[in-house]
């Protein structure tokens, strides 16, 4: 599946145990305090896992990816079967619009992006699918990493 339709049904998931819930888990963590300020600044530098999906902690799916600081990303989803899949490409940030490229030239959707210093986490939202996502800091795991199919195509 398209990181656009992940990822916001899509890109990259870093979460601290103590703030965001357990790093190994993706549906875990979130942002349960409602007293917390979203901001434009920030950074997405980093690795992050999808923990809340258009309101829901309950995912069907998997996501985590890593923003790199060369402008590219890692992308290790698994959306209608237990394999994970790596997708990579290049991303770019304007102010708070996220954009981003497949390695194969296919482009994702664009996403407004938020950041929350109290509870690591980014929001990416998509205002023309109406989707939004939560990632929380974490690491990806070593095997989820070893273990990911290359993608062919996007």
């Amino acid at each position: 599946m398209k990181f656009a339709k992940i990822f916001i049904v899509a890109i990259i998931a870093l979460l601290g145990v103590t703030a965001c819930g357990d790093p190994n888990n993706p549906t875990g963590g979130g942002n349960d305090d409602p007293t917390s300020e979203w901001s434009d600044n920030g950074s997405p530098i980093g690795e992050w896992v999808l923990t809340e999906w258009n309101g829901s902690k309950e995912l069907p799916f998997g996501v985590y990816i890593r923003f790199n600081e060369d402008n590219t990303f890692d992308l290790y989803q698994h959306t209608y079967t237990v394999l994970w899949v790596h997708y990579t490409g290049t991303f770019s940030l304007n102010g708070s619009t996220l954009n981003g490229v497949y390695s194969d030239g296919e482009k994702w959707n664009q996403y407004t992006i938020k950041y929350n210093s109290e509870t690591n986490q980014i929001r990416l939202t998509n205002s023309d699918k109406n989707e939004e996502g939560i990632y929380s800091a974490t690491t990806i795991p070593a095997e989820i990493i070893e273990d990911a199919t290359e993608a062919v195509n996007v």
